[in-house]
């Protein structure tokens, strides 16, 4: 156990807890790859992978102190008649080693090695990767787009879904040029024209997954965390993909009492992101000293990347949240410059 509180509420002492599972199992993990390699001369190689993985025994979290539910003609309802398990306790966190994780991913490559004054590399992720938790062990999340406690402890598997750093595509150029200039120069001239070089890297990825929630306790299943819940959804979710609505809400209702919403965790996509830096180098050698004067880009052409939208559907009552789908923020920086000096020796 982490610790006991007593919280006051009204004329009455709420007993509220932490816990750690004392038989927590071992988590581990298993891993397996294949690559496969191909020279294709003029400097090329070409290559193809495959990565598998599968983790058990992962940390999970949530409040155990609910309403018992169940599962009828695949619906997950609560039991009727039925009240929170422990009705002298209030919130009684509990992590326990009982989440599952499986990834499996492929990459392909382009590699040109340096000569001819440069080298450059292409290369493509795609990636899957699926779970019952992701982080949080402690009440909160350990991402932005990811909930702090599960919705219903007892039933891991109503979580699974993409996990939360799940990026299904990524690709990223990266090249290098040594400018050719001034290298058969002497004195003040090879000093001012030789040893530039430019490089630059840029990365495109598609979106990370978000939940639809409903920021109240709708299925009325007791717990104190509130917030953790989902809606239905009753088709395709359409995405107009503009800052007011990136995804459109209407897909989305309330379920009846009692009865846990269908739309699964993780089922949103946020926005991509894409992002290049550039740099020019200039390298000056006195004796066994090397300095490097260096200007740098960062989010060179100022490509603007959005921040994940509001994944909150309904607010108290079921009424509809009318910022639902909106952006509000960007989640990286605006072009940044930066002038350095490096000395090597």
């Amino acid at each position: 156990m982490i610790g006991v509180l007593n919280a006051g509420v009204g004329n009455t002492v709420q007993k509220r807890s932490e816990f750690i599972y004392y038989d927590a199992k071992q988590p581990y993990m298993q891993q397996w790859h294949v690559n496969y390699d191909r020279d294709l001369g003029h400097q090329l190689t070409a290559g193809a992978g495959y990565l598998g993985s599968k983790g058990t025994n992962l940390p999970f979290y949530g409040d155990p102190n609910t309403t018992p539910s169940e599962y009828v003609n695949g619906v997950k309802q609560l039991v009727p008649g039925e009240g929170i398990r422990y009705p002298s306790w209030g919130r009684i966190r509990t992590r326990i080693n009982i989440a599952r994780s499986n990834y499996n991913g492929a990459t392909a490559s382009l590699n040109k090695r340096f000569s001819n004054n440069w080298q450059a590399q292409v290369s493509y992720t795609y990636g899957n990767s699926k779970d019952t938790w992701s982080g949080g062990q402690i009440g909160g999340s350990d991402f932005d787009n990811g909930a702090g406690s599960a919705t219903d402890w007892w039933d891991p598997e109503y979580e699974y879904g993409p996990s939360s750093f799940d990026i299904r595509h990524t690709l990223v150029i990266n090249g290098t040029y040594v400018l050719p200039i001034g290298k058969d120069s002497t004195g003040a001239k090879r000093l001012l024209l030789a040893g530039w070089q430019i490089g630059g890297v840029a990365q495109f990825s598609s979106g990370i997954p978000l939940t639809p929630l409903e920021d109240y306790d709708q299925v009325g299943d007791g717990q104190s965390d509130t917030g953790l819940q989902k809606p239905n959804v009753n088709g395709p979710v359409n995405y107009p993909q503009t800052v007011d609505m990136w995804f459109d809400p209407s897909a989305f209702s309330v379920p009846a009492a009692g009865v846990f919403g269908n739309a699964k965790r993780n089922s949103l996509r946020g926005p991509g992101l894409k992002v290049a830096d550039l740099s020019l180098f200039k390298n000056l050698v006195f004796g066994h000293t090397r300095a490097q004067f260096r200007l740098e880009a960062f989010n060179v052409f100022n490509w603007v990347n959005y921040g994940l939208p509001d994944s909150t559907i309904f607010l108290s009552g079921g009424v509809r949240n009318p910022t639902a789908g909106r952006i509000t923020s960007t989640s990286t920086p605006a072009r940044q410059l930066q002038l350095g000096i490096k000395f090597m020796f």
